[in-house]
């Protein structure tokens, strides 16, 4: 019986020497202004959904977006991912077209910050208005915009060396509403988007998180 005990907790040890841990520090994210703003409320069931325009971006999407990209980027490196993520009050009134409540770091802050850390993550995305395919509506609808999105994914050590670089660029977004993820991780809105639409919108925000989405899984694949 100690004998066994001894080998668990070598064992245990062991593995917790091996656990690796990383921190997104720094996120920038950026969306056109001529993509949201005509973006309103809809499917109140799901606070996610709840945006009328750029300057009232919900903390929720912020939120959701992190935490999607912590799990996503953590079975990548196999390691758990964290986020420097600012606090509420420190939100100061950010440019228009960025997306609030993301980490925002420098690499020398975070290494003070969060000590001792495998990985210090930079991720940036951008989705522009144009470059892309139409997103298809309701109504066999089309939206007005042709949205493409930009994603780098770079990844450091602590002598911010770099371990990893990842980019993508996608221009299809015609299947938004329709595309099926294979792992939603318990976010509602990754799941087949039925919420009603109008012929007249252009994308509200739970399309800026399946199109985030869409573009971490081809980057980390």
């Amino acid at each position: 019986m100690k004998k066994s005990l001894l080998i668990i907790g070598f064992l245990f040890q062991l593995l917790t020497a091996n656990a690796q841990t990383g921190v997104i520090y720094n996120f920038a994210f950026r969306i056109d202004d001529e993509l949201v703003t005509q973006m309103k409320a809809q499917n109140k069931e799901h606070q996610i959904l709840n945006i009328a325009t750029v300057e009232d971006m919900p903390k929720e999407l912020s939120d959701t977006i992190s935490l999607i990209s912590e799990k996503m980027i953590g079975e990548f490196l196999n390691a758990t991912i964290s986020s420097m993520r600012p606090e509420e009050k420190m939100v100061m009134g950010a440019l228009p077209e960025h997306l609030m409540y993301l980490p925002a770091n420098t690499f020398k802050k975070a290494v003070k910050t969060m000590e001792n850390q495998n990985f210090y993550i930079d991720i940036a995305c951008h989705i522009a208005a144009s470059g892309g395919t139409k997103i298809t509506l309701a109504n066999e609808s089309f939206s007005k915009v042709k949205p493409k999105l930009s994603l780098t994914i770079k990844v450091f050590n602590q002598e911010k060396e770099m371990v990893n670089s990842l980019e993508v660029v996608l221009k299809d977004f015609e299947k938004l509403r329709s595309h099926t993820f294979e792992k939603t991780y318990g976010i509602n809105g990754l799941g087949q988007n039925t919420d009603e639409v109008t012929i007249s919108e252009t994308i509200n925000s739970n399309d800026v998180l399946r199109m985030y989405v869409m573009g971490l899984v081809d980057a980390l694949n």
